[in-house]
Protein backbone atom coordinates (compact mmCIF):
# COMPACT_ATOMS: atom_id res chain seq x y z
CA UNK A 1 0.00 0.00 0.00
CA UNK A 2 2.76 2.49 0.82
CA UNK A 3 4.47 1.82 -2.05
CA UNK A 4 1.49 2.65 -4.29
CA UNK A 5 1.15 5.78 -2.79
CA UNK A 6 4.95 6.52 -3.37
CA UNK A 7 3.76 5.47 -6.93
CA UNK A 8 1.06 7.83 -6.93
CA UNK A 9 2.63 10.78 -5.95
CA UNK A 10 5.46 11.04 -8.16
CA UNK A 11 2.81 11.23 -10.70
CA UNK A 12 0.66 13.26 -9.06
CA UNK A 13 3.56 15.69 -9.17
CA UNK A 14 4.63 15.15 -12.33
CA UNK A 15 1.27 16.17 -13.24
CA UNK A 16 1.19 19.09 -11.27
CA UNK A 17 4.26 19.65 -12.98
CA UNK A 18 3.76 19.13 -16.43
CA UNK A 19 0.31 20.90 -16.22
CA UNK A 20 1.83 24.12 -14.64
CA UNK A 21 4.27 24.57 -17.50
CA UNK A 22 2.02 23.66 -20.32
CA UNK A 23 -0.31 26.71 -19.10
CA UNK A 24 2.25 29.03 -18.86
CA UNK A 25 3.11 27.57 -22.41
CA UNK A 26 0.03 28.04 -23.87
CA UNK A 27 -2.30 30.28 -22.13
CA UNK A 28 0.49 33.09 -21.04
CA UNK A 29 3.09 32.27 -23.74
CA UNK A 30 3.91 36.21 -24.47
CA UNK A 31 4.51 36.58 -20.67
CA UNK A 32 6.03 33.36 -19.94
CA UNK A 33 8.65 33.85 -22.94
CA UNK A 34 9.66 37.41 -21.68
CA UNK A 35 9.98 36.38 -18.40
CA UNK A 36 11.98 33.09 -18.87
CA UNK A 37 13.42 33.92 -22.33
CA UNK A 38 14.00 37.69 -22.14
CA UNK A 39 12.48 38.28 -25.19
CA UNK A 40 8.93 37.88 -27.85
CA UNK A 41 8.38 37.03 -31.05
CA UNK A 42 6.27 35.04 -33.35
CA UNK A 43 8.81 32.25 -33.70
CA UNK A 44 9.33 31.85 -29.73
CA UNK A 45 5.65 31.88 -29.55
CA UNK A 46 5.13 29.17 -31.67
CA UNK A 47 7.99 27.12 -30.09
CA UNK A 48 6.59 27.91 -26.96
CA UNK A 49 2.99 26.24 -27.48
CA UNK A 50 4.82 23.17 -29.21
CA UNK A 51 6.49 22.53 -26.01
CA UNK A 52 2.83 23.17 -24.09
CA UNK A 53 1.62 20.80 -26.38
CA UNK A 54 4.39 18.40 -25.47
CA UNK A 55 3.74 18.80 -21.58
CA UNK A 56 0.21 18.34 -22.03
CA UNK A 57 0.71 14.84 -23.79
CA UNK A 58 3.03 14.08 -21.09
CA UNK A 59 0.09 14.70 -18.53
CA UNK A 60 -2.43 12.99 -20.58
CA UNK A 61 -0.14 10.04 -20.68
CA UNK A 62 0.81 10.09 -16.62
CA UNK A 63 -3.33 10.46 -16.48
CA UNK A 64 -3.37 7.22 -18.57
CA UNK A 65 -0.47 5.36 -16.64
CA UNK A 66 -2.55 6.10 -13.16
CA UNK A 67 -5.77 4.70 -14.06
CA UNK A 68 -4.82 1.84 -16.58
CA UNK A 69 -1.73 0.83 -13.96
CA UNK A 70 2.34 1.11 -14.81
CA UNK A 71 2.19 -2.07 -16.75
CA UNK A 72 4.02 -2.22 -19.89
CA UNK A 73 4.04 1.42 -19.76
CA UNK A 74 7.80 2.04 -19.99
CA UNK A 75 8.17 3.97 -23.27
CA UNK A 76 5.77 6.38 -21.83
CA UNK A 77 7.85 6.55 -18.66
CA UNK A 78 11.26 6.32 -20.38
CA UNK A 79 10.94 9.18 -22.80
CA UNK A 80 9.59 11.67 -20.12
CA UNK A 81 12.85 10.81 -17.90
CA UNK A 82 14.96 11.68 -21.34
CA UNK A 83 13.58 14.32 -21.99
CA UNK A 84 13.13 15.81 -18.30
CA UNK A 85 16.96 15.06 -18.00
CA UNK A 86 18.01 16.64 -21.54
CA UNK A 87 16.31 19.70 -20.59
CA UNK A 88 17.83 20.25 -16.91
CA UNK A 89 21.33 19.46 -18.58
CA UNK A 90 20.54 22.27 -21.00
CA UNK A 91 18.77 24.37 -18.12
CA UNK A 92 22.48 23.39 -15.96
CA UNK A 93 24.43 24.48 -19.26
CA UNK A 94 23.14 27.98 -18.96
CA UNK A 95 23.87 28.06 -15.16
CA UNK A 96 27.61 26.77 -14.96
CA UNK A 97 28.29 28.94 -18.19
CA UNK A 98 26.81 31.76 -16.49
CA UNK A 99 25.05 32.75 -20.02
CA UNK A 100 21.66 33.20 -19.49
CA UNK A 101 20.89 35.44 -22.67
CA UNK A 102 18.25 38.12 -22.28
CA UNK A 103 16.97 36.79 -19.02
CA UNK A 104 18.10 36.08 -15.27
CA UNK A 105 20.26 33.78 -14.26
CA UNK A 106 17.94 32.58 -11.27
CA UNK A 107 15.00 31.96 -13.49
CA UNK A 108 17.01 29.54 -15.23
CA UNK A 109 18.58 28.30 -11.99
CA UNK A 110 15.17 27.66 -11.22
CA UNK A 111 13.77 25.74 -13.95
CA UNK A 112 16.75 24.04 -13.54
CA UNK A 113 16.29 22.51 -10.12
CA UNK A 114 12.73 22.04 -10.86
CA UNK A 115 13.33 19.86 -14.00
CA UNK A 116 16.71 18.27 -12.01
CA UNK A 117 14.28 16.66 -8.79
CA UNK A 118 11.77 16.01 -10.75
CA UNK A 119 14.36 13.60 -13.33
CA UNK A 120 15.45 12.22 -9.97
CA UNK A 121 12.15 11.34 -9.18
CA UNK A 122 11.19 9.30 -12.15
CA UNK A 123 14.42 8.12 -12.26
CA UNK A 124 13.90 6.89 -8.61
CA UNK A 125 10.49 5.45 -10.08
CA UNK A 126 11.65 3.74 -12.81
CA UNK A 127 13.96 1.44 -10.22
CA UNK A 128 10.79 0.82 -8.31
CA UNK A 129 8.95 -0.54 -10.80
CA UNK A 130 11.32 -1.88 -13.52
CA UNK A 131 10.03 -5.34 -13.12
CA UNK A 132 6.16 -4.16 -14.11
CA UNK A 133 7.43 -2.04 -16.67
Amino acid sequence: MFKKNIDNLIIILNIIFFSYYAIQLLIFTDEFAMNNLGFFNHAVAGLSEIVGIIFVTFVLAYIIIMFRGIEKQLPFIFLIFIFQVLVSLNFWRYVFTNSPGETSLNIIATNAIFFSVLSILNLFFIFRNFKKI
